[in-house]
């Protein structure tokens, strides 16, 4: 039965991988829940430092279609912090940024403000959730204590689903900057194509693992 379980388990795997479409993909990127003091931290570019305001969640899709995300939503643990517009789309290979407030006047990727008038993230621990307007999560990260560092959060490496979020200062070719919304510092190779030989990966993973239990290579203990 044990067997018959993990062989399961590595065919689940292998079909997930390769059911996964290398089309479309939105992620959780990049966080700041806690923005540095002063002009140090000033986010969103309107020239005023604010804890409040200068905090951003930066999405990517990393896929090869254009993902439309009219009526999506963007939430904590506490409540729906942001509804994104009607016609909102997202590029393939680019970025999205909800900032929490100000006036943010950048012209080089989209942007729009927390429709609630703030994201509210708390720097000691938070859950962020992306959802689809049916309601259905498409993203979601936890944190705990490492947001409270006067920097960031990023994936590392970016864009790519799963990978584990780090402090912005440790992410190679960050160069010491404490955060980068609107683009990515090491965009993933292929754009478009990472999905896919992730896939790929994945798919070989599963199917090497169910090939494994069926020759005895794994055992009980």
């Amino acid at each position: 039965m044990f067997k018959r379980k993990l062989l399961c388990l590595g065919v689940f795997v292998a079909a997930l991988n390769f059911a996964s479409p290398a089309g479309a993909f939105i992620v959780i990127n990049e966080f700041l829940a806690d923005p540095p003091a002063g002009l140090a931290g000033d986010a969103n570019g309107d020239q005023i430092g604010s804890t409040s305001q200068d905090e951003f969640v930066e999405l990517f899709n990393g896929g090869a279609a254009v993902v439309d995300v009219s009526g999506w939503t963007l939430a904590d643990n506490t409540k729906i912090r942001h509804i994104f517009a009607n016609g909102t789309v997202i590029l393939p290979n680019n970025v999205f940024v909800v900032f929490g407030g100000g006036a943010p006047v950048f012209d080089t990727f989209s942007w729009q403000v927390a429709s609630s008038g703030g994201l509210g993230l708390n720097n000691t621990g938070d859950s962020l959730f992306l959802a689809d307007a049916a309601g259905s999560v498409v993203d979601w990260v936890e944190y705990a204590a490492e947001a409270n560092a006067n920097q960031s959060l990023v994936r590392s490496p970016e864009g790519i689903p799963g990978a584990e979020f780090i402090r912005h200062t440790n992410l190679p070719g960050a160069n010491s900057r404490l955060f980068s919304p609107g683009f990515l510092v090491a965009p993933p190779m292929g754009s478009a194509s990472v999905p896919e030989p992730l896939s790929i990966l994945g798919l070989g993973w599963g199917l090497g693992f169910a090939a494994a239990f069926k020759r005895g290579l794994f055992h009980k203990n």
